[in-house]
């Protein structure tokens, strides 16, 4: 009788997956996954003998930045959030970076997505046409 096989636990990180996880990550069908493999096109490790893929190199070819990787330093404000005035729509957040103020006009959902309180530390990021609010978490 043959023997059955166990179950093993994950206990890689989860940066690595296998050729049919990164073929479902990269929305592909498993040929056309190994097809692009092969060609060079999907940067691959080859790993006690199969294939594993890290995820933040199929991340770069997708082409996604790291998070904060497209924005300048000199572009980003630290502060603290001084006031908040809500509206049925919009949000006005007043951040007060060192001896400066700025001020922001966001919608409401998405201050109360970034879940912001008056005496919270958030970044300004500023654009040639806007300013826009985060929060680092």
């Amino acid at each position: 009788m043959p023997k059955r096989r166990r179950a093993v636990a994950d206990e890689g990180p989860q940066d690595v997956l296998t050729a049919r996880e990164a073929a479902k990550y990269l929305r592909l069908a498993l040929p056309t996954f190994y097809r692009y493999m092969w060609q060079g096109k999907i940067p691959s490790s080859k790993i006690g003998g199969r294939y594993r893929f890290k995820k933040s190199l199929l991340d770069k070819w997708l082409g996604k930045k790291a998070e904060g990787e497209d924005v300048s330093g000199r572009n980003k404000f630290v502060g603290k959030v001084s006031a908040i005035k809500r509206d049925a729509i919009l949000a006005q957040v007043n951040l007060d970076v060192g001896e400066h103020k700025i001020t922001a006009v966001i919608t409401r959902d998405a201050l109360e997505a970034l879940g912001l309180k008056v005496g919270d530390t958030a970044v300004a990021l500023m654009k040639a046409t806007e300013v826009m609010i985060i929060k680092e978490r």
